[in-house]
């Protein structure tokens, strides 16, 4: 389902700027003039920060609350004539789906790129606040085994923070990627000892 809140009247009532310069609103989370709301489909972008939702999800993080309790809240202060929750259609819960499945499959080629310990797998895992069962089957692209909940909850989390167009760009340098990190990280020039 999705709401119809519009962001400017979000902003005034959240206390933030909703002046727009270029169409972009300053974004709450990073003070950039990035932040795009897309009247087509009731979600918003930061193209600074990569922060994207509905303005349910914007409400949450702002007010550290959960989704359902924004909801809730959104409820009570614009009344149900003007939070309207439409079904989506069946062809646009498969795009939907279908850009989840697209967009995890990158993160899981994120997790195989970096091999970062403390920007791996079990460090999103852990921020998710899922186990390792329902995140590795969100991970692993399997809406059927977890809830409707724990798959958007999950998925947002890791659209918010993975930067999948840097991974792009350093998956794009090939060998030269790696040659520069290997200049720059000790555990890393230990290892070409064992290469000479």
């Amino acid at each position: 389902m999705t709401e119809s809140i519009n962001f400017k009247d979000l902003f005034v009532e959240l206390g933030l700027d909703p002046m727009t310069k270029g169409g972009n609103h300053i974004c709450p989370l990073c003070g950039k003039t990035a932040f795009t709301p897309y009247s087509d489909n009731g979600v918003a972008r930061c193209h600074a920060c990569g922060w994207a939702g509905n303005a349910i999800n914007l409400y949450a993080k702002i007010k550290d609350v959960d989704t359902q309790e924004a909801f809730a809240e959104l409820l009570k202060l614009y009344g149900q004539d003007r939070i309207r929750l439409k079904a989506k259609t069946r062809s646009e819960a498969i795009s939907k789906l279908a850009g989840d499945l697209e967009f995890l499959a990158w993160v899981r080629a994120y997790f195989a790129f970096y091999k970062s310990e403390r920007m791996g797998a079990a460090h999103y895992q852990r921020k998710s606040g899922y186990s390792r069962s329902h995140f590795t089957k969100v991970l692993n692209g399997q809406p059927d085994k977890v809830s409707r909940k724990a798959w958007n909850e999950i998925v947002l989390l890791l659209r918010q923070s993975i930067n999948l167009g840097q991974l792009k760009n350093d998956m794009g340098m090939g060998d030269k990627y790696w040659k520069d990190r290997i200049k720059g990280d000790d555990q890393l020039k230990e290892c070409v000892a064992r290469y000479q």
